[in-house]
């Protein structure tokens, strides 16, 4: 009988030590992890691999298999794109807004529902997941209960959570099942996975979407900061060590969200830059996205230059500040 790994979805194997769901011979009757997820999970080793199914095969086999999706992303990562995918998924579904207890403390989570219903125009349910111990995990069993869905996909953004969620539900209901592999690298679920939660609820763990252009970031730590700076005409700020700069041509504020470790975050730099895109931020309290790290809000319209490529980020109008203050 083929067994798969609890961690990653991936069919277990002992022929390949360098293949995808490898296990010893001598372990795999009694193995529940293949060796990458093992040592993931024990030790916080992580190899990079590609994930097997692409954005396109995994909505296309969800469409068609037509059942409840729950669908997360965490606040720093809403995106048009981010968007976009969950508007791909024909059947009923439901927006998870994940992370929510790393929000800044000004920042109220009936917020992010309205801001995502007025300005990206979401019309399905929206849970802000955050909060607990088990961050809201509780509210969502019910509500899946109270619409008698007995079985659901989990889908989303690499690293948003979805096996955090999955584990949340088993500790909501004690349930005795094994715990499945959570890491907050990229790719550590690598194919569809069933997990029976009690007799009421299975869901199906799936490979996160990656998100196309996203910034490097390896430097996430626990808890989303704002650092705040007020730039005159001609300064320039720069995040990540110095990777991605941005110099403003007009004086502004600006505030940078991110879960990034604060000491490579963001500092100002009068050194000169070599850019390659302008943004003309035309209107008061806007943000600029960037993909994979957080969104910089800029309080007062300006002319930026920066060596970020246009497909890497986004322009919006503000998640946190102007009418939404």
């Amino acid at each position: 009988m083929n067994k798969i790994c609890y961690g990653c979805g991936v069919k277990l194997q002992c022929n390949n030590p360098d293949g995808l769901g490898y296990v010893p011979e001598n372990k795999i009757d009694d193995a529940a992890y293949c060796v990458r997820c093992f040592r993931m999970m024990h030790y916080g080793e992580h190899k990079d691999v590609i994930t097997p199914k692409d954005e396109k095969e995994i909505i296309r086999k969800i469409n068609k298999d037509d059942k409840f999706v729950i669908f997360l992303v965490d606040f720093l990562n809403i995106s048009e794109h981010v968007i976009n995918l969950f508007n791909s998924i024909k059947g009923e579904k439901l927006l998870v807004v994940n992370k929510c207890e790393l929000l800044p403390k000004n920042v109220k989570p009936e917020r992010i529902r309205l801001y995502l219903k007025e300005y990206y125009h979401v019309n399905s349910d929206i849970k802000i997941k955050g909060g607990s111990l088990t961050h809201g995990a509780k509210a969502i069993y019910g509500y899946l209960g109270d619409r008698g869905i007995n079985e659901a996909y989990i889908l989303g953004i690499s690293n948003s959570g979805k096996s955090t969620l999955i584990n949340d539900l088993i500790k909501v209901i004690g349930s005795n099942i094994k715990e499945i592999n959570t890491n907050s690298k990229a790719n550590t679920t690598l194919d569809f996975m069933r997990v029976k939660i009690d007799n009421n609820l299975t869901l199906i763990d799936s490979p996160g979407f990656i998100i196309e252009n996203a910034l490097e970031n390896d430097v996430t730590t626990d808890k989303a900061t704002a650092y705040s700076f007020h730039m005159k005409a001609g300064e320039g700020l720069s995040i990540l060590d110095g990777r991605y700069y941005f110099k403003v041509l007009d004086g502004t504020s600006l505030v940078f969200y991110t879960n990034v470790n604060s000491k490579v975050v963001a500092k100002k730099n009068f050194k000169e830059v070599k850019t390659t895109n302008e943004l003309n931020i035309i209107k008061n309290n806007q943000d600029i996205v960037l993909y994979g790290i957080g969104f910089i809000t800029v309080k007062d319209g300006t002319r930026i230059k920066t060596n970020i490529n246009s497909e890497s980020m986004e322009i919006r109008d503000s998640m946190f500040g102007g009418y939404y203050e």
